[in-house]
């Protein structure tokens, strides 16, 4: 079988309330092709078709190891697609491994050919199964066989393993250098797990692991709160300092960095990548420096480095599961815990800050996860409220998503209407979905959202209508109630074998997103 296979997946728009009245919203959705299959009877429900077999897949990576954590980013540099991945194996040695891509056909590519291939497409048909005399379709896979001649234009990767590094403990959280995309600046990554770890691929090293290239450690940033760190005051009327005793630079140089608070999850900041902040279980969160660094130990000038701190403070009661900068900010933050609070932090002003959501109810609960926890945190401990991700949209400021515990909603905050939801994405598909959102990521041009969950599907809903409390409920799919717009429909459906762990956008670009489930990543295509 050839590689030359084209993952697909197909925008139907329907009549939201955003389109230009012939089912196309905007320049976002194209309506399928008529060649792609009818819409499917109500009565029986979206048809499955069988799932590739990994050597079959296009535009696939398969690895030897259960994956959790996904990057994906362009690099000018060397002009190739960049996948950073991470192995789950609680008890045993996790990888960290980096994924070139290359076009199919490219200068790159290690595959040529004029061979007859699978090409898989996502469509759209069927009907809402929440409403029957809605007409908006619903989703079915289509799978299509055709044959290309050598001069067609077939979309897609090749992905190899071009790194890779064993780590104790399985990473929370990675992310690529924002500062990749935009300049020519070398390939930087960097993974949460007991500490935050920053690596760079070098290019230039031999690897006697065989690789093509060797993923070399350059910082190691550590919390050590064992100092007199005070939380900002969430009322007016009291004050709060914040401490800056977490740079593991500062301390003994044989300090354990194990016996310290383990990293939960970080963002680097796009407006500044001279600053990256994490959370941990410790309750807080620290800001970074990495222009101020300085080598950890002995004067050796291979050795690790480590940032300056800013500041650390006490964000939350209990452990913090994730922080985020807001969009086009170096000083606005905000974070989620196992408080059950989303709140927001401005370094100019620490001495408050403002719990912009806290539910009242548990949320929506899903299948039962595992014992074996969340981020470090073992199940048993957490709190039925807990927010355990957040996501900050890339267009709008004041937009914020986050997921509770265990459940199949996504939460909307409008941060100018703190309290209430501006709107809730209900995973459950209006009822009929009982499986856990694991990831939520917001498109990096446009307002959409892009989910994963153990119902083995990624869906991308739109949120383009959302600009407020109150507004018209005219998306797909969507109802007013009191806490904002509910939307039981997402807009786009891909399915895998098994249960999505992570979810990601191609870079700046948006036009493809990355689908980590069992042990592959697989590249689907947006038209």
């Amino acid at each position: 079988m050839s590689p030359y296979n084209n993952q697909r997946s197909q925008f139907y728009g329907g009549n939201n309330g955003a389109g230009n009245g012939n089912g196309a919203s905007g320049s976002a959705f194209y309506p399928p092709n008529s060649s792609m299959g009818s819409p499917l009877n109500i009565n029986n429900g979206p048809t499955q078709t069988e799932t590739p077999a990994p050597v079959d897949r296009a535009s696939y990576y398969f690895s030897q190891y259960p994956l959790y954590c996904a990057d994906w980013r362009h690099s000018v540099t060397t002009n190739t697609e960049c996948i950073a991945l991470s192995s789950y194996k609680e008890g045993f040695t996790n990888k960290l491994q980096v994924v070139h891509g290359s076009s199919y056909g490219g200068e790159n590519s290690r595959y040529f050919g004029n061979d007859s291939i699978n090409q898989e497409e996502i469509t759209l048909g069927g009907t809402s199964p929440t409403n029957p005399n809605f007409q908006q379709p619903y989703y079915n896979q289509q799978v299509r066989q055709n044959s290309y001649s050598q001069d067609d234009i077939v979309e897609g990767f090749d992905f190899h393993k071009v790194a890779e590094i064993s780590l104790d403990y399985p990473i929370t959280n990675l992310q690529w250098d924002p500062s990749m995309g935009t300049s020519k600046n070398e390939e930087r990554l960097a993974a949460s797990l007991e500490v935050l770890r920053l690596y760079k691929v070098d290019h230039d090293t031999y690897d006697p692991l065989g690789n093509d290239f060797k993923l070399v450690q350059t910082h190691i940033l550590a919390n050590n709160t064992a100092g007199s760190t005070t939380s900002p005051s969430v009322s007016s009327n009291n004050g709060g300092k914040s401490s800056t005793n977490a740079n593991i630079g500062n301390n003994n140089k044989n300090d354990d960095i194990n016996t310290f608070p383990p990293v939960t999850s970080f963002d680097w900041n796009k407006t500044d990548p001279n600053i990256i902040i994490t959370s941990s279980v410790d309750t807080t969160c620290t800001v970074w420096d990495l222009h101020r660094s300085h080598p950890l130990g002995n004067n050796d000038s291979t050795a690790t480095d480590t940032a300056a701190v800013k500041t650390q403070l006490i964000a939350h009661d209990s452990e913090v599961f994730d922080v985020k900068f807001v969009h086009n900010s170096s000083n606005i933050f905000a974070s989620v815990g196992n408080d059950g609070s989303m709140r927001v932090f401005d370094l100019r002003a620490l001495e408050h800050s403002t719990i912009i959501y806290e539910p009242t109810t548990p949320p929506a609960t899903a299948s039962a996860k595992s014992a074996s926890g969340i981020d470090g945190v073992s199940t048993s401990s957490l709190n039925s409220r807990a927010l355990l991700k957040l996501s900050t949209s890339n267009i709008d400021q004041h937009h914020l998503a986050t997921i509770g515990f265990n459940s199949n909603q996504v939460i909307i905050i409008d941060m100018r209407m703190p309290g209430l939801p501006v709107a809730t994405l209900d995973g459950s598909l209006g009822g009929v979905n009982h499986a856990a959102i694991n990831l939520i990521k917001w498109h990096p041009t446009s307002h959409f959202l892009l989910t994963g969950g153990d119902d083995c599907q990624a869906l991308v809903w739109d949120c383009n209508n959302i600009q407020g409390k109150g507004s018209p409920g005219t998306m797909s799919g969507a109802s007013l109630v009191e806490t904002g717009v509910v939307i039981d429909l997402p807009v786009l459906a891909y399915e895998d074998d098994l249960e999505v762990n992570y979810v990601s956008w191609r870079g700046d670009q948006g036009d493809w997103m990355g689908v980590v489930s069992g042990k592959g990543f697989q590249a689907v295509l947006l038209t």
